[in-house]
């Protein structure tokens, strides 16, 4: 078939996960090189570090090294309410992420939480105090790399565009990069309120339905949405970093305590 195929599976205390194509072109682990290649120390724990390809006449297969068996997917399903300090450290490290890929001029088109594995700051409770750490991605199938492909306008093959709020914050004109904002978006509206973004306009102004005037933090959740939703051109790496200064701000004293008391309480809903 033409159909991908993931597996997951574990050995001793080391997960792995295997990813195997149709085509013989492995164009995921092409971008985890260049990633390598371009961010060089930045190249952290948030990325595949033991990550290796096969290549078959008929198709590949890219083999993922030392992941955590839970992804953030796994978390959203499994919490009926997930910790405004978890939300936080999630969203700083996503930002994170996105603002490396946007540097190494990569856009990954299709940010979902199903293709986030949780880092050992997730994971373990009681691990050091850094505030990295706490997620890895490992899949760019679909993902754009604008140094080779730099005449590409924002294809419609990015999965992202194809969703509801894609189709209607994603326009023919928006820059490629604008893809990821409102992958990151979703994200975080999944995790502060359980279901999907849906957004409305209002004086050329793109809103959420939701309102956040109930939820923690909820003068920054309002700043974040709208900056996120109205980037406008802005350079994304810029928008991202400041984003997550404001994030990093709010790591208090006793953010460490709190966190490490709500990480506890999601391992007693079996979400990790």
């Amino acid at each position: 078939t033409n159909e991908e195929c993931k597996m997951l599976f574990a050995i001793p205390a080391n997960f792995l996960q295997l990813d195997v194509y149709s085509q013989p072109v492995p164009w995921d682990f092409y971008i985890m090189l260049q990633l390598q290649e371009r961010l060089n120390a930045d190249f952290d724990q948030s990325f595949s570090e033991s990550c290796s390809c096969f290549l078959y006449q008929d198709g590949c297969a890219v083999l993922h090294r030392d992941v955590n068996r839970f992804t953030l997917g796994d978390v959203i399903c499994g919490c009926k309410s997930i910790e405004e300090e978890v939300i936080l450290l999630v969203v700083y490290n996503l930002l994170g992420v996105v603002e490396k890929l946007h540097k190494a001029e990569i856009v990954h088109g299709d940010l979902r939480p199903e293709i986030f594995f949780l880092g050992d700051r997730i994971c373990d409770p009681f691990a050091n105090n850094e505030m990295t750490r706490a997620l890895k991605i490992v899949d760019f199938s679909h993902s754009l790399d604008l140094r080779l492909q730099s005449r590409v306008s924002l294809p419609n093959s990015f999965p992202i565009s194809q969703t509801p709020h894609g189709q209607q914050l994603l326009a023919k004109s928006c820059l490629p990069y604008q893809a990821d904002l409102v992958g990151i978006a979703d994200i975080a509206h999944l995790m502060l309120f359980g279901e999907h973004i849906q957004v409305y306009q209002e004086n050329s102004i793109w809103k959420i339905s939701h309102s956040v005037s109930k939820t923690a933090g909820c003068d920054f959740w309002g700043k974040f949405f709208r900056h996120v939703l109205n980037a406008d051109g802005k350079c994304t790496v810029l928008l991202l970093g400041e984003l997550r200064e404001e994030i990093s701000d709010m790591f208090d004293s006793c953010f460490q305590e709190r966190l490490c008391e709500s990480l506890v309480a999601l391992q007693s809903q079996g979400a990790v």
